[in-house]
């Protein structure tokens, strides 16, 4: 797959921002990401056979990030969970992300929207083959991130279902 500098840029910083949460306050031990999505869940919302979604992954010991990756075909699916000290330090870390990908908004072709119903506040960001859902709820902010050509193909709907059973579990 040959992607443009464009979506190489967005793709690098989706999983930059998935992979390198973290913020200046005290963390919390990292969660285990895999217990939020079970395979059968991201199956539904894919409607493609799963693998993965086995290992969370915390890059650094001091993260209050953990990832969980998936793979449907060719499609990539990162879920990455953030459990901060505190609900108000979730909100500024979700509000970060949020303005981060929204400047990101003025010098790509990448879209971002602000999703209603979604636990305490969730928004949504594509570029071309990279789709992201964050959201927030209490003291987590959880991310799910696709890549690939068969991303822009799953419905919305389905997306946001899969980030409200992620939520549920915070």
């Amino acid at each position: 797959m040959t992607l443009n500098l464009r979506h190489s840029t967005f793709t690098c910083y989706l999983f930059v921002v998935l992979a390198a949460l973290s913020s200046a306050t005290v963390h919390a031990a990292a969660p285990n990401s895999c217990i939020f999505l079970t395979p059968a869940a991201v199956l539904r919302a894919i409607g493609q056979p799963v693998t993965g979604g086995t290992q969370s992954v915390v890059n650094d010991p001091s993260s209050s990030t953990s990832i969980c990756m998936y793979r449907a075909g060719s499609l990539l699916i990162s879920l990455s969970v953030n459990q901060l000290s505190s609900a108000a330090a979730a909100r500024a870390e979700f509000s970060d992300e949020l303005s981060n990908s929204r400047s990101h908004d003025e010098n790509s072709a990448q879209k971002t929207a602000l999703i209603s119903g979604l636990g305490d506040g969730a928004f949504y960001a594509a570029d071309g083959p990279a789709i992201g859902l964050t959201g927030l709820r209490g003291s987590f902010v959880i991310s799910i991130g696709l890549l690939g050509s068969g991303a822009a193909a799953v419905p919305q709907e389905r997306l946001h279902d899969l980030l409200q059973t992620a939520l549920s579990h915070s």
